[in-house]
């Protein structure tokens, strides 16, 4: 049981930290960077793409949220109501809610925005106008991943504030 605490705990920070701390870069520095790059930013998308960033990062995420609700089910004994009655419970839950709310909109939103703008950057139209539109929903989309990534960054967090203080609570 001791090395099973320890093996998943080691998973839950370390994977964690990677999640917040790539969320972090991507959305304030890495993206911004693309954004001016203009149509060269394309490259650096596709690049991440054939580095699988795009595939990596959730497989943390979500080993981080199966090895958090193993964490729980321990410490909660079994995932017993009277735990989740405690505050130190309900802050891990609300807490462990923050990041799971997090992913979702990552990977439904952020992820598939991010996708599509590296796509629409490789196409090559030949007239003015049609390379206007595409530059037009780049930066359409290039909005709406911003503000995903904004409020997934902002969840996650408050997730890992939660986590960090619900011991003490």
């Amino acid at each position: 049981m001791q090395i099973e605490l320890l093996v998943l705990r080691l998973i839950h920070v370390v994977g964690g930290i990677i999640w917040v701390g790539s969320t972090f870069f991507s959305f304030y520095f890495l993206l911004p960077a693309v954004k001016e790059a203009g149509p060269t930013g394309g490259q650096i998308m596709v690049s991440l793409q054939k580095r699988h960033m795009f595939t990596i990062l959730p497989v943390v995420a979500i080993l981080t949220m199966l090895s958090g609700i193993r964490l729980l089910q321990i410490v909660s004994g079994g995932f017993n109501p009277s735990y989740f009655a405690t505050p130190m419970g309900r802050t891990y839950t609300i807490s462990a809610l923050f990041a799971i709310a997090g992913f979702v909109i990552g990977v439904t939103v952020a992820r598939p925005g991010a996708a599509k703008i590296a796509k629409l950057q490789q196409s090559t139209a030949s007239d003015k106008i049609s390379r206007e539109m595409i530059q037009a929903e780049v930066q359409k989309l290039q909005a709406r991943v911003a503000m995903a990534g904004k409020l997934v960054l902002l969840l996650l967090v408050l997730a890992a504030a939660g986590m960090s203080i619900a011991r003490y609570s």
